[in-house]
């Protein structure tokens, strides 16, 4: 009997065992699992995975250009140009430098003087405003962005920016940012996209020459306040995939940036923008990387100089036009590949027939009609030399790098 017992005990024993093996065996893989046909058959199923999502590898280029200032001889100039039914033509100014605007994929200016209406009058400083037929040809010439948050933009008072930004905001050639109808408009960041990519632009002014709006206007200016920098940069970066901040600061005629712009500089940059576009003083300034509080890195440009103005130093005549590449790779992107190019705006005699050129097409016939008003003398030698003690090589063009550096960039 013990050993009938026994032996149902071993056999038990051993169906218990083939039992846990089937149930393991039956056990879904990572790969895949087994599902049973009607017939009892197992069928092995591949698992669902979703396919490799694919990098995206991408560039666009920007062109950024300083202070477009009007003065009486510009528009003198442009109404003499005019033919065709215009009454202004201001296109032949930027005839030289014109390829390198259209070119880029998008190109920004400051345009430093109003474009209030007829009605206001034409006039220069101290109390800008410019026929409105200049937005169209800037348009023309291939600007994207155009930025009115500079000391000037209450020339003609309160109407007079009002009457401007409804100007700007019903002409869609181009996006305006620095003019904001309130300030509920300008926490709403301008947002431009270019192939995809999506950039927010955001402008600010150090003062408007002392005047102020009338009470009762909503008309929001855009000083610059650290609390309103944070907060429009945080809105700007929830929207875009890169964030600009135009910048009009600075001391007029002075080559190095103040404390009060490397201060507010590294305030954007630690807020993670990435590019400041400055202009104001007259004069070029230097172009830098900033580290950001967060690793980031952020594109200084302190000054892009004059573009068009007629003033009284050479200095004042020369400006810039910086370009740069903006990349995408998956979802990051970055800047790259940043030239400053110099700029002279040449004018002749009494102070007509003003036109830009490039620093390097710049010749000693035009050097020796310059501005012969204000007993100019604008050697290209000398303005070559403020270019390069002002702005680091590592920028510069290579007809104005060192012979050393020069091979190294080709290589």
């Amino acid at each position: 009997m013990k050993r009938v017992f026994a032996l149902l005990l071993a056999l038990l024993t051993v169906l218990l065992v083939s039992c846990g093996a089937s149930k393991q065996e039956k056990k879904p893989s990572e790969a895949g699992r087994s599902d049973v046909t009607a017939s009892g058959a197992a069928n092995y199923v591949p698992a669902q995975t979703e396919p490799p999502k694919e990098i995206v590898h991408k560039k666009i280029t920007f062109a950024a250009a300083g202070d477009n200032i009007i003065y009486q001889a510009g528009f003198t100039d442009a109404k003499n140009r005019a033919d065709g039914g215009r009454e202004y033509d201001f296109r032949p100014n930027y005839d030289h430098i014109r390829s390198m605007i259209e070119s880029a994929d998008l190109a920004f200016v400051n345009q430093e003087t109003l474009m209030a209406g007829a009605d206001y009058g034409y006039s220069d400083y101290p109390h800008f405003n410019s026929p409105q037929q200049l937005l169209y040809d800037l348009d023309e010439v291939g600007f994207d962005i155009v930025s009115m948050a500079n000391n000037h933009m209450l020339d003609m008072g309160t109407s007079g920016i009002e009457d401007c930004i409804a100007f700007y905001k019903g002409y869609d050639g181009v996006q305006m940012i620095g003019g904001y109808e309130s300030e509920e408009d300008f926490y709403t960041p301008r947002v431009v996209e270019c192939d995809g990519i999506k950039i927010a632009f955001v402008a600010f002014t150090y003062a408007t020459n002392g005047l102020s709006l009338k009470e009762g206007s909503d008309v929001y200016i855009p000083y610059i306040d650290d609390e309103a920098i944070e907060k429009s940069i945080a809105l700007a970066k929830e929207q875009a995939d890169l964030v600009f901040v135009s910048c009009h600061w600075g001391i007029e005629n002075d080559f190095d940036p103040s404390d009060d712009q490397k201060h507010t500089a590294q305030l954007i940059a630690d807020c993670g923008a990435d590019v400041i576009i400055g202009h104001h003083p007259h004069v070029i300034q230097p172009v830098e990387w900033l580290d950001g509080k967060d690793g980031n890195k952020t594109l200084c440009i302190y000054s892009l100089g004059d573009f068009m103005a007629v003033m009284m130093r050479a200095s004042n005549m020369l400006g810039a036009i910086v370009t740069f590449d903006i990349a995408q790779d998956g979802d990051e992107f970055s800047i790259q590949n940043p030239v400053f190019n110099p700029t002279v705006f040449h004018f002749g005699p009494s102070y007509y027939k003003g036109q830009i050129y490039f620093l390097s097409d710049f010749t000693s016939d035009l050097a020796s009609t310059f501005g012969n008003v204000y007993n100019i003398t604008a050697d290209y030698d000398d303005l070559c030399r403020i270019v390069t003690e002002t702005v680091d090589e590592e920028f510069l063009p290579d007809y104005l790098k060192t012979a050393d550096t020069a091979e190294t960039t080709e290589e």
